[in-house]
């Protein structure tokens, strides 16, 4: 729990997917209708482009974007009104974002989606595996795989009926 109060705080790692989907429903699930959340959706601008005319128009359509990632969540997670939340926006590296986030305030652990994108992108590094290696609490990684299967399961039932 907090120090401050009897709360937990989980810092919630949301990229759009349908495993982070099911990262934020667990986070409410274990946060309880006291808790709060932290969602972070980071975003990075390459670098390539720093001082072209146009730099500040893609950051601009970058923050743009990641708003609405998080506008789209609001809607399509309508639990997320029965828990206290909050949006953090972060310019950079995403595992580094969830981390802070994590640190600057003082939750009581992290869940996090993984896309599983395969063997060749876990050689140079994921989010989730950077995170887990980072992070000083624990942290729940929730697999694209897992969700696909749970939705599934119900048509498979209802068939068989």
């Amino acid at each position: 729990m907090t120090i401050e109060t009897n709360r937990r705080t989980i810092v919630v790692g949301y990229d759009g997917s349908p495993a982070a989907l099911a990262a934020v429903e667990t986070a409410i699930d274990r946060a309880g209708p006291d808790g709060h959340l932290v969602i972070v959706h980071a975003y990075q601008m390459p670098a390539d482009y720093t001082g072209a005319s146009y730099y500040s128009a893609m950051v601009e359509d970058a923050s743009q974007y990641a708003t609405n990632v998080l506008d789209d969540l609001e809607r399509a997670c309508v639990r997320l009104v029965t828990i206290s939340h909050e949006r953090d926006l972060a310019v950079g590296s995403p595992a580094a974002a969830i981390v802070r986030a994590f640190e600057t305030q003082g939750a009581d652990e992290i869940i996090i989606g993984s896309r599983g994108v395969g063997r060749i992108r876990a050689l140079i590094g994921s989010v989730a595996h950077e995170v887990i290696h980072r992070a000083q609490c624990p942290v729940t990684v929730i697999p694209e795989r897992m969700v696909d299967r749970n939705a599934a399961e119900p048509a498979a039932t209802a068939s068989a009926v």
